[in-house]
């Protein structure tokens, strides 16, 4: 499975903090699922090797790039030429993918599964997490316009730590059969959930062997052991709440 990470440098907040805005447009339904890994113990020394290989290459590549944008265009990349931005990103996210073949290399499918009740209890608004406004979950794919699979999660631990100090959480949106693919598809390749304080990164645009946008989640910075996965699906949680709320109009407009 081609999936990846981006390093993140956002806060805790947004993943534990429901949307409080009056919600215009009318909720989606979503559906839960989780992927079935294969669980992997041991892989071979040489492929191991080659991924690693492959994530040092890919990350001299995207700094690189990163120095000679920055002579051509300046310090701050969100003043580069939309061209500029596009080419970087596209090297960030050959680096990712990297990153996260390497990271996920061991699957842990008893891990997806706690990950898939963490992300329903906090879009149900469970514990801290606040209720979710613009999905609404249902029971099957069927009464669905989106369906959200969990694919993977992970942890680290930071120096000295017995718990997990990190925790990611790997998730993928596509359409359900209520919605027109047609219709998802107008989604841009390029959209990337923007919001301060939202501990959530784009990993994958839809492809064809893949029609669906995958993003990771993480707890934030101000990380804290207790409750580290929970914040993790929080975060996630509300990564669905910005998909929505950014291409609602697309989704849900009326077909030509």
């Amino acid at each position: 499975m081609r999936i990846l990470i981006v390093a993140v440098a956002l806060s805790l907040a947004a993943g534990v903090t429901g949307t409080s805005a009056q919600v215009d447009e009318a909720p989606m339904t979503l559906f839960l699922t989780a992927a079935q890994p294969e669980e992997r113990k041991e892989l071979d020394k040489a492929a191991e090797k080659a991924m690693k290989d492959e994530r040092k290459e890919a990350e001299k590549a995207r700094k690189d790039l990163e120095k000679q944008l920055k002579q051509q265009h300046g310090k701050d990349k969100d003043k580069w030429p939309e061209e500029a931005q596009e080419q970087y990103y596209l090297a960030e996210e050959v680096q990712a993918v990297a990153d996260a073949n390497y990271e996920y290399r061991k699957s842990d499918p008893e891990g997806v599964t706690d990950a898939l009740e963490d992300l329903r209890e906090s879009i149900r608004g469970e514990g801290v997490a606040g209720v979710k406004e613009r999905v609404v979950l249902v029971d099957t794919p069927q009464e669905a316009q989106l369906v959200v699979e969990v694919r993977a999660r992970r942890s680290t631990k930071n120096f000295g730590a017995v718990v997990p100090s990190n925790c990611y959480t790997l998730f993928a949106v596509g359409p359900g059969e209520l919605l027109d693919a047609a219709r998802f598809e107008e989604v841009p390749t390029n959209y990337r959930p923007r919001k301060f304080g939202l501990a959530v990164w784009r990993i994958s645009a839809p492809k064809p062997e893949d029609p669906t946008f995958v993003f990771e989640s993480y707890n934030g910075y101000g990380r804290t052991a207790f409750g580290c996965h929970g914040s993790a699906a929080n975060a996630a949680a509300a990564g669905i709440e910005k998909f929505v709320e950014d291409n609602h109009a697309i989704l849900t407009a009326a077909a030509d």
